[in-house]
């Protein structure tokens, strides 16, 4: 996408009115008004870095997974007024609020991604926190899977725990408890992975990236190229892996 057209699109963002409405269900909004909204606008500058990058248009069609109650969907909302946007959530509740509140289709998505239908190919794919919970093995399955869901030149911008996540977990509030804390060490420094499930939610948990890892990861996945991979790109906090429907081995 032209440097100047994403420019563009950043500068009327700018100036556009972010939707204010909340979800009482909306258990994101417990951060306090200044870090949701700067957070999800923090979001939006990912996406536009990505955009800047790619060999796309304008996006028309666009994914959020999993959307929440709209700490990111507001904005995308703002920043692309004419697109089609999908809100997609195993949290109905979430996935409705959002498509009712900033216009576009409520998707009910399910512990296993791969059993979702996305109806469809979009240009643009938001993954925000999502591979934060999982393990490799199921992140590896649901980026092909997502990846299949890109229109030609589409991007898919996907968030990780990456190396400050460790002092996430030492110094600014425990993402779960030591003991697990320890095996998603182990398992991170051996592999480049490390997980583990919440003790009482034995399908979601908690990763630990390595960049190796994840590039890795992504260089098995047909049909795509790599955009970049940006540590702490989002709000200061989350790793950012950027992917372009763009088949690597396209010959010259």
């Amino acid at each position: 996408m032209r440097y100047a057209r994403v420019a563009a699109i950043e500068e009327a963002y700018a100036k556009a009115e972010i939707s204010q409405t909340l979800s009482p269900r909306d258990h994101m909004y417990n951060t306090g008004p200044d870090w949701y909204f700067t957070v999800g606008a923090d979001g939006m500058r990912v996406v536009f870095r990505a955009l800047a990058t790619s060999a796309m248009a304008e996006p028309k069609r666009i994914l959020d997974l999993p959307c929440g109650h709209g700490r990111v969907a507001r904005h995308l909302r703002a920043a692309f007024p004419r697109a089609e946007i999908t809100f997609a959530d195993i949290e109905t509740d979430g996935a409705d609020f959002c498509a009712a509140e900033f216009g576009g289709q409520a998707l009910h998505s399910q512990a296993d991604l791969t059993r979702v239908d996305f109806g469809g190919q979009y240009d643009l794919i938001w993954i925000g926190s999502l591979f934060t919970h999982v393990d490799a093995s199921r992140a590896a399955v649901w980026t092909r899977h997502l990846c299949r869901s890109l229109a030609p030149r589409g991007v898919l911008i996907a968030t990780l725990h990456g190396n400050w996540s460790r002092e996430v977990q030492r110094s600014y509030g425990a993402m779960i408890g030591d003991g697990e804390w320890q095996r998603i060490l182990a398992g991170c420094d051996a592999t480049g992975w490390g997980y583990a499930p919440y003790p009482d939610t034995p399908d979601y948990g908690v990763s630990l990236c390595q960049a190796s890892a994840v590039l890795a990861m992504a260089s098995r996945v047909e049909g795509v190229r790599i955009l970049g991979y940006n540590e702490r790109a989002w709000a200061g906090n989350h790793d950012v892996l950027m992917l372009e429907a763009r088949d690597r081995m396209e010959p010259w």
